[in-house]
């Protein structure tokens, strides 16, 4: 008798038809009351890995099992023996495979389950200008458990990214590398708030904890040390600062301080020229409510030390100038504070004082081991100093802690740019004009890469769309380079007009100019020009006090220009080390 003469008499083909259909209703049923009762995202999951395991052990019995008038019986035949049984082998393996590979790709157990986001509160008032409140609530109690150096916090730009949509939880957390997620919401209403918290491990899907607190405004402070200190317990971990009480985590018990102080960063963290003026102003008048509250002048500090990038209103010298008073008075209230640190030590880099820049930006990172800005710009600060390869590494666990981080993948494609890595470059920022497709960051850094790859009609393409969201006035400058370098145009006179840009021309609406400083001695070069690069090189540097300069001689583009004496004297002048000459110039004086 044939093998499947055998499956038939046997009926294995009408029990493994009946189970596929019985098994595809109840996965259906699974999914439909899944939400309704609650259970947790991984119950249909499960779900129907059991019933998919099930299938190869119906087949299995159905072979093995004689149904008989005579009764049960189990039958041995060895006709089809060997492959049936492989089959039902290959099917669990199959099952057990699928099951696991699409498990949340979260961190393991251990330390790697010590890794949280941060989600923003819901805004529960009723009043859409509280939006501010809910956030910033979300935001000091991620401030205070990134303290911890046990622990990875995922950074409020990542986490916040989510506001609004409908992933799940564990999407969340895969998309943010972290095991646990903290979410909740704030009620606000007059002089009471009730605030409800929930954590869950993001592998299980259950809740590990939750907790709802209605109190007076006044407590707010000492509840969100509760929370933080809810979480240390669940997850065995003591957390830095929580344990003193609200003042602590809060700076100040001045419950209009604290609110202006909140409407601030809410406004510091969309850093877009009007939004950063009025985040001064809200943290000008923090401070005013309460002079020793630390926070408000660091607040200020951070503003004011990024401003004259985003805004032609401030010079670099008045801007810097400002943001270490701030960042000196706010040490002087609270020596604790972490973002001072990081402000003195972008200044101390602008200066060229690089091992104090190190040792200021080691301190922030100590005070706050998740603090991705720390990270960001001490990376930025390496690069300026000619270790690239370090710089790199620190850029690429800002962007662990700041997965969805806009200004962070900006300033790693632009240093995978300095080393000729193009392609990785582009790589970098992919993922983020994915759902920011008109962050001008990447769209620029985008661009370059193209130049510099030759692929000139994308190049275009990229940098109308960057000129379209940074400097709309640039849209005939952005074509007339690219023409140029296809053969259509005047390079030389696309080169002086280039040359001839202001510091901070390309945050001028009416420059006609996109292009940042660091950017331009690369097109120059690109274009032909190499003694009119070294002019614009040597201006720069004695004009501009921002690190833009040193990032505008690290590009390996610049191979033409860097064995120049003047190049190398410039290199000096800044106080850097060219990473590029040995390879590029070898035994050139």
């Amino acid at each position: 008798m044939s093998l499947i003469a055998e499956l038939k008499r046997r009926k294995v083909f009408k029990v493994g038809v009946a189970y596929l259909v019985v098994g595809w209703l109840l996965i259906q049923i699974a999914a439909t009351v899944a939400p309704q009762l609650n259970l947790p995202e991984w119950a249909p999951r499960l779900i129907t890995f059991v019933i998919l395991l099930g299938f190869p052990v119906a087949i299995l019995l159905a072979w093995v099992v004689d149904l008989s008038p005579d009764g049960i019986k189990i039958v041995g035949a060895p006709l089809g023996n060997k492959r049936i049984f492989a089959t039902v082998a290959v099917l669990v393996a199959l099952a057990v495979g699928w099951y696991w590979k699409g498990q949340p790709a979260l961190q393991g157990e251990g330390s790697a389950a010590r890794s949280i986001a941060v989600l923003p509160f819901a805004n529960m008032s009723g009043d859409p200008a509280n939006e501010y409140f809910s956030d910033g609530i979300s935001e000091e109690i991620l401030n205070v458990l990134a303290r911890t150096p046990e622990l990875q916090v995922a950074a409020r730009t990542s986490s916040f990214s989510f506001k609004g949509k409908t992933e799940d939880i564990p999407q969340i957390a895969r998309a943010l590398k972290v095991r646990m997620v903290l979410e909740g919401s704030v009620r606000k209403q007059g002089d009471r708030i009730r605030i409800t918290a929930q954590l869950i491990d993001a592998k299980s899907g259950f809740h590990a904890w939750s907790q709802t607190y209605d109190r007076k405004l006044a407590d707010i402070f000492a509840i969100q040390d509760e929370i933080a200190r809810a979480i240390g317990d669940e997850l065995k971990v003591r957390i830095v600062g929580a344990e003193e009480g609200g003042a602590v985590s809060a700076g100040t018990m001045n419950l209009e301080a604290h609110d202006l102080y909140l409407r601030g960063l809410a406004l510091w963290q969309r850093r877009r020229e009007a939004e950063l003026w009025q985040a001064i102003d809200q943290f000008e008048r923090a401070a005013a409510a309460d002079p020793k509250f630390a926070q408000a002048y660091a607040g200020q500090a951070l503003v004011y030390v990024v401003l004259p990038d985003y805004s032609a209103r401030i010079s670099y010298a008045e801007a810097f100038a400002r943001a270490r008073d701030n960042a000196e008075r706010a040490l002087g209230l609270d020596a604790t504070l972490p973002e001072p640190y990081a402000v003195l030590a972008s200044l101390a880099d602008n200066e060229r004082r690089r091992a104090t820049s190190e040792s200021l930006y080691q301190r922030a990172i100590t005070l706050r081991p998740s603090f991705a800005t720390a990270y960001q710009w001490f990376g930025n600060s390496m690069m300026s100093a000619g270790k690239l390869g370090p710089g790199l590494a620190s850029l690429e666990h800002a962007s662990v802690l700041d997965p969805r981080s806009l200004i962070i993948a900006t300033n790693r494609a632009w240093i995978l740019i300095t080393l000729g890595r193009y392609a990785d470059a582009k790589a970098v920022c992919e993922p983020i004009l994915e759902f920011a497709p008109k962050y001008a960051g990447c769209l620029e850094m985008t661009g370059l890469a193209d130049l510099l790859l030759g692929d000139l009609d994308s190049a275009r393409s990229m940098l109308d769309q960057y000129s379209s969201a940074f400097n709309p006035s640039a849209h005939a400058q952005v074509n007339e380079l690219i023409n140029a370098m296809q053969g259509h145009g005047d390079r030389h006179a696309i080169a002086s007009q280039l040359a001839s840009s202001g510091l901070q021309s390309a945050s001028d609406p009416t420059s006609g100019n996109v292009f940042l400083p660091n950017s331009i001695p690369m097109l120059l070069v690109l274009l032909g020009e190499q003694q009119m690069a070294l002019a614009y090189l040597e201006k720069i540097a004695n004009e501009n006090s921002s690190d833009l300069t040193s990032w505008a001689v690290m590009p390996l583009a610049l191979a033409q220009v860097r064995c120049d004496p003047r190049f190398v004297a410039l290199v000096k002048q800044l106080k850097t080390t060219d990473p590029h000459y040995a390879k590029v110039c070898g035994g050139q004086h």
